[in-house]
């Protein structure tokens, strides 16, 4: 090999070494970007002459070259931060993103989202967190890709109150009034009394006050009986039965409880009706002021019991609410995008779907913290956090870079040892070239 030839080993050495220098300058350029994954440079040498001989083989080299530019797809720590929509990967898996002017799908570890004004779940340049989206019931997912979008203004239908559930102990030592419940008297002819409040088809509420009355001392069905009545006021109700109420109180529904020696509920075992009846057990319908009819349902007192301590309520339950808007939005570790609404609801909107590669490593770069999928990586691999090897989310948190500083110095200082050794390389040979042309 020439010694002219020589310059051109040594120039691929420092093109080589400046390369590699800087994709150390990119990572420590990078060492603050969420979710950013380091880099490192691979050589390899260049064959130049290779000979064989009497004496053998005779190969020279020609310098070195930058095989790779490999990704460290490691992950990197958790930062905590104040912002519900903001999310971490805890193991393998991408969150996807599509631009929506162009339709193509990046994949990125930078979870750092929000909602724009549209209500899209959106990255810092805008283009749309992919997921499988639930139906109108919140509750079954229908798993084709799409854009997640939460209307944070819309309002969730009131649910008319069907059925109702009350635990209670009744005190077993209770003195029966002397002529029974009384509704022109209801609390002083009664031993307890608790609220429940239902709504109405429009999800306004009613308060509807339930007396429990010992009547043991009458004979019906023996002892250890208490009677209930439901009693709504007569100024949230227009009217019964088609006519106007008269008094204080209307009863808006009645029925017994029988318990058994050892002070557990014998009947009734199921649900009983909750409405106004006549004299002959007819349903009567009632009117609200509001003038919406009062609806059918039903009330529960499974779990009840007449023990000999002071009556208390344990539990009360009923499964209507009233309208509400959206309130808040979180996303728990499986990837469910869950509304918050003010009546208390809660309702899932979509469920993010993370996606694997057979090959990550085969990935492409596309910026904005994203990568673009290749012939070498395969297709996407598409999961639900926590399943089929994928990680969980972690909400309010973003994953730092996986940049290490200390090994990048490091590296930077080896590399500029390197650049200048080509350089002297070159220098000397520059010198020999010289002494070379100064033969006389």
């Amino acid at each position: 090999m020439s010694i002219s030839s020589s310059l051109y080993t040594a120039l691929s050495g420092l093109s080589s070494n400046a390369t590699a220098m800087s994709v150390t300058g990119d990572n420590i350029s990078n060492i603050n970007t969420t979710g950013f994954k380091s880099s490192s440079s691979q050589f390899e040498d260049i064959l130049g002459v290779s000979l064989s001989g009497v004496s053998g083989s005779n190969q020279t080299g020609a310098g070195a070259v930058l095989q790779s530019i490999d990704v460290n797809f490691t992950q990197g720590t958790f930062d905590t931060t104040s912002v519900p929509t903001d999310l971490a990967i805890n193991g393998k898996g991408f969150f996807i993103v599509k631009d929506p002017s162009t339709g193509a799908e990046f994949y990125t570890r930078d979870g750092h989202f929000h909602f724009d004004n549209q209500g899209y779940y959106v990255d810092e340049q805008g283009d749309r967190v992919q997921g499988f989206l639930y139906d109108s019931t919140g509750t079954n997912l229908i798993e084709n890709l799409s854009d997640i979008q939460v209307n944070q203004n819309s309002m969730i239908p009131p649910q008319v109150t069907t059925t109702a559930q009350m635990v209670l102990n009744l005190n077993s030592s209770a003195t029966p009034p002397a002529n029974g419940f009384e509704i022109a008297d209801p609390t002083g002819t009664s031993n307890y009394t608790t609220p429940i409040t239902i709504y109405d088809s429009l999800g306004q509420a009613h308060t509807i006050q339930v007396y429990f009355t010992n009547v043991s001392n009458t004979g019906t069905n023996g002892a250890n009986t208490w009677e209930w009545d439901a009693v709504i006021s007569s100024s949230d109700v227009s009217l019964v039965g088609g006519k106007k109420p008269t008094g204080d109180y209307v009863e808006f529904g009645s029925g017994q409880l029988v318990f058994n020696p050892d002070g557990s509920l014998q009947s009734p075992t199921t649900a009983v009706t909750l409405r106004d009846q006549d004299i002959d057990k007819n349903a009567v319908t009632i009117t609200y002021a509001n003038g919406v009819d009062s609806t059918d349902s039903t009330i529960d007192f499974t779990g009840t019991s007449q023990y000999g301590s002071v009556s208390a309520i344990q539990s009360v339950n009923q499964n209507g609410y009233a309208p509400g808007s959206a309130s808040g939005i979180s996303v728990d570790a499986q990837g469910n995008v869950t509304a918050n609404y003010t009546n208390g609801t809660v309702k899932k909107i979509a469920g993010l779907t993370l996606a694997n590669f057979a090959d990550i490593n085969g990935l492409a770069r596309s910026g904005n913290n994203n990568y673009a999928e290749t012939v070498a990586s395969g297709q996407p691999l598409l999961n639900e956090p926590g399943n089929a090897g994928m990680g969980t989310l972690s909400s309010s948190m973003l994953e730092e870079s996986n940049v290490d500083l200390a090994g990048e110095i490091i590296n930077m200082i080896v590399l500029q040892r390197g650049y200048e050794a080509n350089s002297k390389v070159i220098t000397t040979i520059d010198d020999m070239m010289n002494t070379l042309i100064n033969i006389r």
